[in-house]
């Protein structure tokens, strides 16, 4: 299967440093390779330096029947179910049950499947490489708050209304965050919220790099 093409982004004002805006209309869907559903990549990091190394993915899978997931050795996958459809994996022969927005995480070597999905369901993938700490969670409600690259990797709108510097965003917009702070608004919303960072360096034996994802 071949790679997305990257999707373009808006940027908040101009500047490298400023947040950027990914449109989920723009997001172009690919076919699974055993057909089980379509996948939309929102972005890939690429390690300084070594662009064929993949620091975090996020993406945004529908998922229409059952079946088995692809495996990603050297990464932790959080995946957070996106829409009101009950979602039933396997993880190593262990059932998950997902309502909307619970999210459950396992290493991307895990075999995992879908063993049951209601209509079509929707999950939000966020592909962190080993030694990175990462997660999903969640911001609700009403809120005017200042958000940077020091607090969130990307915010997904799930429901509600959200703007962003006075713009509006619709459902699975997503907004990476820059450098210098923007201005979120929520108003009834729900916004999952993703992380990807660097632990501190602790002293001792020197870490092995995790392998690049297959």
């Amino acid at each position: 299967m071949s790679s997305p093409q990257a999707p373009s982004a808006e940027p908040g004002d101009g500047t490298t440093h400023a947040a950027r805006v990914i449109r989920a209309a723009a997001l172009a869907p690919q076919r699974w390779a055993n057909g089980g559903g379509w996948t939309r990549e929102i972005h890939r990091e690429p390690a300084a330096g070594r662009p064929e190394a993949t620091l975090w993915r996020l993406s945004l899978a529908d998922i229409e029947a059952t079946g088995p997931f692809s495996t990603f050795p050297g990464m932790r996958r959080h995946l957070l179910s996106a829409a009101p459809v009950p979602l039933r994996l396997s993880v190593d022969g262990v059932d998950h049950d997902l309502h909307y927005t619970q999210v459950v995480s396992f290493a991307g070597d895990r075999e995992v499947a879908t063993t049951g999905v209601q209509g079509r369901a929707q999950a939000l993938n966020l592909m962190v490489r080993t030694g990175l700490r990462g997660g999903i969670d969640l911001l609700r409600g009403d809120a005017h708050m200042p958000v940077s690259a020091a607090a969130a990797t990307a915010l997904v709108v799930l429901e509600g209304i959200v703007s962003l510097g006075g713009r509006r965003l619709e459902r699975f917009d997503t907004v990476l965050p820059g450098t210098d702070e923007a201005r979120l608004g929520l108003r009834g919303a729900t916004v999952a919220r993703m992380r990807a960072a660097v632990p501190e360096r602790k002293e001792g034996p020197e870490q092995q790099e995790a392998p690049t994802p297959r």
